[in-house]
């Protein structure tokens, strides 16, 4: 069974190295990405269409079971924050 990985930041962090770096691991799946910006959220849905694709990391929190890791790809600042929502 893959690993169902959730991805937090759509920026070219995420956009460029965790995104593919994930999809291409055998037994990893990108189940979900989070991004605020709608283009984003357009080339997610375009590049990974089986993944789900957020608008916001709370909405992750709602299906957290849905998920195995997630992976902050956020801007640094963020991390913190994002860690101890859960």
């Amino acid at each position: 069974m893959d690993l169902r990985v959730a991805l937090i930041g759509y920026g070219t962090g995420g956009a460029v190295f965790h995104a593919p770096l994930i999809s291409s691991v055998p037994g990893m799946h990108l189940a979900a990405v989070v991004t605020g910006d709608p283009e984003r959220r357009e080339a997610v849905a375009e590049r990974y269409p089986d993944a789900r694709v957020l608008d916001h990391a709370d909405r992750l929190w709602e299906v957290s079971g849905a998920y195995d890791l997630v992976v902050v790809a956020a801007p640094n600042r963020y991390h913190v924050a994002l860690a101890r929502t859960r």
